[in-house]
């Protein structure tokens, strides 16, 4: 049996999220020892399905694209519980750190991504200079052998990661449409899509077929599953949950005192903006 579906981005992260919950990796954490949500709109759906906290998406992170550009959250608009820590499926107050030298080989680092390719690299901005949450993390990861979880929706398809890391680098920019960043390239952790999200849910294989759109529509992506009838017909059941999930508001930072110098809207009040920039607060 087949079945064809479509997923917007919003739709798309309510899916992964539900998936990542189900994954033998994260309930063997929940079981035995420490999951770490860090920071992304993506994970505060996870936060949101694991935890039952009330992130809102747009606040759940450090750096997001938005209203055109790639942006930093300001500090007071971000959520103050990043990162959510689990130990034994409970809210703990503790830090990633604090979690690692507490050491379970089971306990898993959920990050979101910037990018994914078909080989199943992901690719993930840094912007801050000091190489953010994977230069906290990977170190310990990569020497232990934990792993990370890398839920990535398809909108961020890109042809090659590697390829795109070797174009990055703050520093090399002469112009930046936001904040200038670099790129790391990651190929040692489980990589979630709406292709892997199905599969887990529901059994089925699944294939992107095309991808985009308008009135709503746009970032959206296509998928055919296929599986026997029982799968195909829990798979439906997975996408209709999910679909009418509204598209996460946008948050941008302020251009006025941000630190990203080489941004070409760096020092501007929001009234000094281009009109398709400014935020709806302003």
């Amino acid at each position: 049996m087949r079945a064809m579906f479509v997923l917007t981005p919003a739709e798309s992260r309510r899916l992964i999220a539900r998936a990542v919950v189900k994954l033998p990796e994260v309930q063997r954490a929940l079981e035995r020892a420490y999951v770490c949500i860090v920071g992304g709109t993506t994970n505060a759906f996870i936060a949101q399905e694991l935890a039952g906290v009330d992130a809102e998406p747009q606040r759940f992170t450090a750096g997001t694209s938005v209203r055109g550009i790639v942006c930093v959250t300001a500090a007071r608009d971000r959520d103050p519980r990043i990162p959510v820590v689990l130990y034994k499926g409970q809210v703990v107050k503790k830090t990633v750190q604090e979690a690692f030298a507490d050491f379970h080989l089971e306990t898993v680092v959920i990050k979101g991504a910037n990018a994914v390719d078909p080989d199943g690299n992901v690719g993930i901005i840094t912007s801050g200079f000091d190489g953010g949450t994977v230069a906290a993390t990977i170190g310990y990861m990569t020497s232990t052998g934990m792993r990370y979880i890398f839920p990535v929706g398809l909108e961020k398809l890109i042809p090659s990661v590697p390829e795109a890391v070797r174009w990055t680098g703050a520093k090399t920019f002469d112009y930046s449409m936001g904040a200038n960043f670099g790129m790391y390239c990651l190929s040692n952790g489980i990589v979630v899509t709406e292709i892997q999200a199905l599969e887990t849910l529901s059994g089925v294989s699944a294939m992107q077929v095309a991808a985009g759109g308008i009135g709503g529509n746009e970032g959206a992506v296509v998928l055919v599953a296929e599986g026997t009838e029982e799968q195909v017909q829990r798979a439906i059941g997975c996408v209709e949950a999910v679909k009418g999930e509204p598209p996460v508001p946008a948050l941008k930072g302020v251009c006025a005192d941000c630190p990203y110098t080489q941004c070409a809207y760096n020092g501007r009040a929001e009234a000094e903006l281009p009109a398709w920039l400014r935020s709806p607060r302003a």
